[in-house]
C-alpha cells in the first residue's frame, strides 16, 4: 500500500473535496513550478516555448525535475512536438511517469476525471484507459499512487499550454520488474500502434542520479550517446540491468520495446545537460529526447 509522504503539506480537508469532483489536486505548484497561469506563461515565454510552433516528434522524453533546474529542458522536449497543430495534433497525451515511493510495484491507471494545472484543468481520456485496463490484469486503475506523485504533474502545465484540448492518458509505473515493463510495453503496442498518427507519447525521466556525481553524469552521457545512435536494446538492457539507474528508465524501455517509435529518427531535443542535488544527496542529470 502506498502511504502518504511523511510531512507532507497537502491540506487534506480541501483534497477530499476535490477528490469527490474525481479531479487530480496538485502537490508541488509552487515550489517546483509556478502555482499562477500568469507565471507559467512568462515561464514558457521565457523559455522559447510558442504554442503552435516546433517540431513534429511522436514521442517524447521530458524530465521532472523542479523548473528553475530543468524546466528549459522540459520545455526544449515539448517544443519538439509543439508543431503538431491543427490536422496533425494528437487526440490524446499519453504520459507515463515513475513512481518515487518504493513500497509499490506495479503499473497504475488513474480514477481522476481531470487533473488541475495552473493554465485549466486537463480531462483524462477515459476510453483509452479502459482500453488499457482491459489488456491486462497487471495494469490496474489506482489513484493512490498519483495523489502524491509528481512525475507526471510536473510536465502538466507543458500539456496545456502545447496542447490545451487535448486530454490525458497519465500512467504510473512502480519499481523496474520485466513482467511490468513487457505488460506496459505490449499494451501500448495494442492499443495505440492504430491510433499513432493521433497519439503523443510522452515519458517522464530523469536520466542520471548516482551518489557519486562522477558515475551520475557518465551514465547521463552513456544515455545521450545510446539515443543518438538508436541503439534501442542496449539502452533498454542498461535501464533493466542496473547500468543506467535514471529514474523513469523502466518506462523509456517499455516505450523503446513496444516498437512505437522504431521508425522514428531518435534526437536529442537538446544538447544541455543540466544536474542538481535530490533526495539522499544524489547527484541528477536531466536531458531531454524527442522521436520525429
Amino acid at each position: 500500500m502506498i502511504r502518504a509522504p511523511e510531512n507532507t503539506s497537502i491540506n487534506y480537508v480541501e483534497q477530499m473535496i476535490t477528490l469527490k469532483k474525481r479531479v487530480r489536486p496538485p502537490i508541488l505548484e509552487g515550489l517546483f513550478y509556478p502555482q499562477d497561469s500568469a507565471s507559467t506563461l512568462a515561464y514558457m515565454r521565457e523559455t522559447g516555448l510558442k504554442r503552435g510552433k516546433g517540431g513534429l516528434a511522436k514521442a517524447i522524453i521530458a524530465p521532472h525535475g523542479a523548473w528553475e533546474v530543468s524546466g528549459i529542458l522540459t520545455s526544449a522536449a515539448f517544443a519538439s512536438a509543439g508543431g503538431r497543430t491543427g490536422k496533425k495534433s494528437p487526440s490524446r497525451i499519453v504520459i507515463m511517469g515513475p513512481i518515487h515511493e518504493n513500497s509499490e510495484e506495479g503499473v497504475f491507471l488513474t480514477n481522476s476525471h481531470s487533473f488541475q494545472t495552473p493554465l485549466g484543468d486537463i480531462q483524462v481520456d477515459q476510453e483509452a484507459s479502459e482500453w488499457l485496463e482491459s489488456y491486462s490484469p497487471l495494469i490496474k486503475v489506482n489513484d493512490i499512487p498519483h495523489l502524491y506523485e509528481h512525475s507526471i504533474e510536473i510536465l502538466l502545465p507543458f500539456v496545456k499550454y502545447c496542447f490545451p484540448q487535448t486530454p490525458i492518458v497519465p500512467i504510473l509505473m512502480g519499481g523496474q520488474k520485466k513482467q511490468h515493463i513487457r505488460v506496459l510495453a505490449n499494451a501500448l503496442k495494442a492499443v495505440f500502434k492504430p491510433e499513432m498518427e493521433n497519439t503523443l507519447l510522452v515519458v517522464s525521466f530523469n536520466l542520471g542520479v548516482n551518489s557519486k556525481e562522477s558515475t551520475a553524469l557518465n551514465m547521463a552521457r552513456e544515455c545521450q550517446r545510446l539515443f543518438r545512435e538508436g541503439n534501442y536494446d542496449e539502452l533498454s538492457a542498461a535501464f533493466q540491468e542496473g547500468k543506467i539507474t535514471g529514474c523513469g528508465g523502466a518506462l523509456v524501455a517499455a516505450l523503446l520495446q513496444s516498437g512505437l517509435v522504431d521508425t522514428a529518427h531518435p534526437a536529442l531535443a537538446s544538447d544541455l545537460l543540466l544536474s542538481a542535488k535530490g533526495e539522499k544527496n544524489k547527484t541528477v542529470y536531466y536531458g531531454a529526447f524527442s522521436f520525429e
